[in-house]
């Protein structure tokens, strides 16, 4: 399943041809749509390739479209693919031939050295054959999965004409058609006739690719010190409507609304019924769980005491569960009545009716012992050290005013869970907790330059460690539930080892070799079980869930007096392997696993990269099960020490 966003950004503001008047915006369009990409829709820094001004050269886009995007192994088809540009359009004479009928004009893209001289003759810009052909090519590799937005465009105003240098187009002057054929894209046929329909960046309706225009052919595009019309409206819309349900074919009309009355966007291509980016950025976001109507006063949220939750838990409640799409709080809710994987929640306001259905995230746990945080004095990051001193509660009263989790400052390390020392580029963390300290390294090095970031590692620390050491304190299945730990041949899937775990311990040796390993369950209880294995990385803060069963299975995975393998090779049981960081010689971990007698989304916990959360159609064909006197769950927790082999 495609996953991934990927993006060439252009913005050009400075032309190196004295003939073209500069524009001002195309550069700041071009980083906010970056903004966009990397803060909203979380899509990777190196994911996206960057070219302003002097380096978007024709030469350079050509190669940069190449590299990043049509020759990008980390591309699989249906990843979506974004190319942006911002800055001036033209229009160039048409060869010969070109057009059927007396059309003589080509539309072209003009790169930073349009209509200057390079190695290889005079630079006509990109046309839209060039483009559509090299369109062509990206889709034949990578799908069709292709937006193309284009704020620009290919004809100047009739009047205003104080007003054209706020336009985005400039005249060629110098390049001929000759020019345009040789700076033909390879692929692209050079003579053949174009039919009316076809001619022009937008009129086409091609199956390789949307675009999305600033106008259609013949009108104009302009722009301010606050953006390019459409770019404005663009980031404008993504403030104010939920993304994942616009379609392609919904954005000119949502669009024109929140631009100026003399532009009308366009889009085309034969995809412009699905939904933007065919929906890929906008992924289920597992921190949020299933929420629906308990009574009149009251919602059943499907998040129980194995998630954590306990009384005075906080919610936000919101419309849907889609990441990167605008989705406020509708109201805030405290948890009043929790039981094991769901709890009831009454709303804080004083509002007498409730959200019928929608989806519930934790704002606050209420954890009852705070985090106990130690703030050691440094000589560096005087104002760094005093934000995160003020963010954290001096007095355990205040404990849960502020952040997600309660946490307290304190004078002393010997009173901490950690302690912290800021340093110029990084965040020093020593653990005093004694399950941690006593397996793991006690003082790890974290990168941080901003206050904001000192405050992050410190609460996914607290997070961490209220989910490490959470344990039904009832032990319904002490010594009845455990865990075994096997290396396994690589090739065969057989055991190559006897059980790693001793005494909840197992000492790993990273030989280079790929070594996988297995997991075996062990239920001697007389209770079906639900078993959901997360790993929790002590070299920094992470919780994934290494193996979680599928809400549509009809057996329960882990039957009462029996085993079960995680890494038996089978589709839904991959092998575990643990490797070290390269430099890094030792590191540990954590495998803890969860068992509850009815199903229960668990991804809920995870913390960093996390899967889709259980879609809330599934929850109700297990309510009655969920409802049950005798439903409750436990957890067993095994240390994993990684060595890196001598020499």
């Amino acid at each position: 399943m495609a996953t991934n966003v990927f993006a060439l950004v252009i913005g050009i503001d400075k032309y190196k041809s004295g003939n073209i008047w500069n524009l001002e915006s195309c550069v700041d369009d071009a980083k906010n749509i970056k903004r966009w990409l990397t803060h909203d829709l979380d899509v990777p820094r190196d994911h996206i390739c960057l070219l302003f001004d002097s380096a978007a050269t024709k030469a350079n886009i050509e190669d940069r479209f190449m590299n990043h995007l049509v020759n990008n192994p980390a591309i699989e088809p249906g990843d979506a693919i974004l190319i942006y540009f911002a800055g001036h359009g033209s229009t160039v004479r048409a060869p010969p031939g070109w057009f059927s009928g007396r059309h003589t004009k080509v539309e072209v893209l003009c790169p930073y050295d349009h209509d200057t001289k390079d190695e290889k003759g005079r630079v006509a810009g990109i046309s839209d054959r060039s483009l559509h052909s090299m369109l062509r090519d990206l889709c034949t590799t990578k799908g069709d999965n292709v937006t193309l937005i284009l704020d620009t465009c290919f004809s100047l105003p009739l009047s205003d004409v104080g007003e054209r240098s706020h336009v985005r187009y400039t005249p060629t002057i110098k390049a001929s058609p000759d020019d345009l054929l040789s700076g033909l894209w390879k692929s692209a046929v050079a003579h053949g006739k174009e039919p009316l329909a076809t001619r022009g960046f937008t009129g086409a309706s091609l199956d390789t690719h949307v675009v999305l225009a600033a106008c259609a052919s013949g009108w104009v595009a302009t722009e301010s010190k606050g953006g390019g019309n459409l770019t404005h409206a663009l980031l404008t819309l993504k403030d104010t409507a939920a993304m994942h349900k616009l379609a392609y074919s919904d954005m000119p009309s949502e669009l024109h609304g929140l631009m100026d009355d003399h532009q009308q966007p366009v889009c085309t291509g034969r995809n412009v019924e699905r939904i933007l980016f065919d929906g890929v950025p906008f992924s289920e976001d597992a921190h949020y769980v299933s929420a629906r109507s308990s009574d009149p006063e009251k919602l059943r949220i499907d998040a129980g005491a194995i998630h954590g939750v306990m009384e005075g838990t906080e919610f936000t409640v919101h419309h849907h569960n889609r990441r990167g799409s605008l989705n406020p709080p509708l109201a805030t809710y405290s948890a009043v009545e929790v039981h094991p994987t769901w709890s009831l929640a009454r709303s804080k306001s004083h509002s007498s009716t409730v959200s019928r259905e929608g989806w519930a995230r934790v704002t606050h746990w209420n954890n009852r012992i705070p985090f106990r945080v130690h703030v050691c004095k440094s000589l560096f990051s005087f104002l760094r050290r005093c934000r995160l001193c003020m963010s954290i509660a001096s007095a355990p009263a205040n404990a849960s005013q502020k952040g997600a989790i309660s946490m307290v400052r304190v004078k002393k390390a010997a009173q901490a869970d950690i302690s912290v020392k800021l340093r110029r580029r990084e965040l020093v963390v020593e653990r005093h907790d004694g399950l941690v300290a006593s397996n793991c390294r006690r003082i790890i090095h974290l990168p941080s330059m901003q206050s904001r970031t000192d405050f992050k590692i410190v609460e996914e620390a607290a997070h961490f460690h209220l989910h490490l050491h959470r344990k039904n304190p009832q032990r319904p299945l002490l010594g009845l539930v455990s865990m075994e730990l096997y290396r396994l041949d690589s090739v065969t899937w057989a055991r190559t080892s006897g059980n790693l775990l001793v005494n909840g311990r197992a000492q790993i040796v990273d030989d280079d070799k790929a070594s996988i390993y297995s997991v075996v369950l062990n239920n001697y209880s007389d209770h079906d079980l639900w078993p959901y294995l997360a790993y929790m990385d002590a070299s920094g803060y992470g919780i994934t869930m290494v193996y979680h069963p599928d809400s549509a299975q009809s057996s329960v995975p882990l039957r009462k007096h029996s085993t079960m393998v995680i890494g038996s090779g089978t589709v839904d049981s991959e092998a575990l392997s643990f490797t070290l960081v390269e430099g890094a010689n030792t590191g540990t971990g954590f495998l803890k696993l969860f068992v509850s007698t009815s199903f229960t989304p668990m991804t809920f916990i995870e913390q960093g990269p996390s899967s889709p959360s259980v879609p809330p159609a599934y929850n109700t064909s297990r309510k009655q099960a969920a409802t049950k006197q005798d439903e409750f769950w436990d957890s067993v927790v095994a240390c994993i020490n990684v060595i890196r082999k001598p020499g």
